[in-house]
């Protein structure tokens, strides 16, 4: 037997072959089904005949009954192929895939391909909380519109008509966007052809909403750190349980006095490096060099665990004279100081709990009698303090941030105490053109 495939015989649904046997010529078709089988069917006999060279090419005169010319092959190719397809179909209907199958696939790619933090995915599963779950109404939302729906039946109309709901309700353009966000990534991910092989994102087409411009950033002035650290050194900051501090041992005094010092240390060294909070709970002696006078950086807490820094890498930060006070106040601790100890560390030398720390330093501020700000706070007063000095990339390197926009943000957070002085100057420089101070 001989096979021969006839000049332009392929098609976007099949390929039409010449094969031969005991030297009579028929059509055959060849195709891939949906399930990714080969598969061949005979047509007929073909009306072709062999020249001289050894092909098959057209005979001449009418075709007789029963025979196939290459113009008739096709339709008949094309209809072979449409109904073993619509027998596939009938024998193996499609399954229909819901929403919330597409989100559960969607969370473990980031889990595992992506490799996203381990906060970043808390957050996405608290927006995709399903109903009952939470009694936090403001959670959930998207999983209470789709939760029921076919993948491939929610429209971008559909999705159009879910953010116009999100806009009536009273949320923040940014929190709207970010459910948009989620879900143009969530249907994004369905379109690979390893997940779902969706044929279209529904969100792509939907409109991003203005946002307002990013909030004031909020600083702390010396003089308050230092307050709210003396607070914290007393300890009025530490709640003891109610009980008075003669209550005590001796042994247990010394370790809460040495708690004290350590949270009085934490604030000011939290303000004097711009370290994150997640960075200086998993802060280990072998990442602070007090002779060199820098600190490395290299490990963070993430939705309480310990991963890798929040842009995945390490940098080194030089470390104030204040910075190297502090931490030589935490060394007079008579135990964990080897190269693996954290620096600081709860009475059997564990990790501290990052929700207390807060908590101490939320009440230590209002017995400084200071207006109450966030932990985070101190990182920017670091940030807004080292912009003075240092150029703006040398800061972004400092303070570990992925876009040397997120630091330009320093530049002009706060006017310098001069700032004013100068511009009094500028509009009195020539006399006889000075603004009147009062009316």
């Amino acid at each position: 037997m001989e096979a021969v495939q006839a000049n332009g015989s392929g098609t976007d649904k099949g390929c039409l072959i010449i094969r031969a046997y005991e030297g009579k010529p028929f059509y055959e078709a060849k195709w891939r089904d949906a399930k990714g089988t080969q598969r061949k069917r005979r047509l007929g006999p073909a009306w072709l005949e062999l020249d001289a060279d050894g092909k098959w090419v057209a005979r001449s005169g009418r075709i007789r009954p029963g025979f196939l010319d290459e113009r008739r092959a096709y339709p008949q190719m094309a209809s072979v192929i449409e109904e073993h397809e619509a027998e596939l179909q009938v024998a193996d209907p499609p399954v229909e895939v819901l929403f919330p199958e597409a989100v559960d696939a969607w969370i473990v790619y980031l889990e595992t391909e992506k490799r996203v933090k381990p906060s970043t995915l808390a957050g996405y599963n608290r927006l995709l909380v399903r109903p009952g779950q939470s009694r936090d109404l403001r959670r959930g939302r998207i999983m209470r519109e789709f939760e029921t729906r076919p993948l491939r039946k929610i429209t971008t109309a559909d999705a159009r008509r879910f953010l116009a709901k999100l806009d009536r309700e009273d949320i923040s353009a940014r929190t709207v966007n970010i459910h948009r966000q989620v879900l143009h990534a969530i249907f994004e991910f369905a379109r690979r052809e390893d997940s779902f092989g969706l044929a279209s994102n529904p969100f792509a087409e939907t409109t991003k909403r203005p946002e307002d411009g990013a909030s004031p950033i909020e600083t702390f002035e010396p003089e308050e750190i230092l307050a709210i650290a003396g607070v914290a050194r007393r300890g009025e900051g530490r709640r003891r349980g109610g009980y008075a501090h003669s209550a005590f041992s001796s042994d247990s005094n010394r370790e809460w006095r040495r708690l004290h010092e350590q949270d009085a240390a934490l604030f000011v060294i939290a303000a004097c490096t711009g370290l994150r909070l997640g960075e200086l709970l998993p802060l280990r002696w072998r990442s602070v060099d007090l002779r060199a006078g820098v600190l490395t950086v290299s490990r963070s807490i993430s939705a309480g665990k310990e991963t890798s820094t929040k842009s995945r890498r390490t940098r080194t930060v030089p470390l104030a004279a204040q910075a190297v006070e502090a931490f030589e106040s935490i060394l007079e601790r008579p135990n964990f100081k080897g190269r693996d100890d954290f620096v600081f560390c709860g009475p059997a030398g564990d990790r501290l709990d990052g929700s207390s720390v807060r908590a101490r330093f939320i009440r230590a501020q209002k017995l400084a009698q200071v207006r109450v700000r966030r932990f985070d706070d101190l990182r920017h007063t670091f940030g807004t303090l080292a912009i003075r000095r240092f150029d703006v990339v040398t800061v972004k390197e400092m303070m570990g941030h992925a876009q040397l926009s997120t630091t330009e943000r320093y530049l002009h957070s706060k006017p310098r105490p001069s700032d004013a002085a100068k511009l009094t100057a500028l509009f009195a420089e020539e006399d006889d053109h000075e603004l009147p101070l009062a009316a």
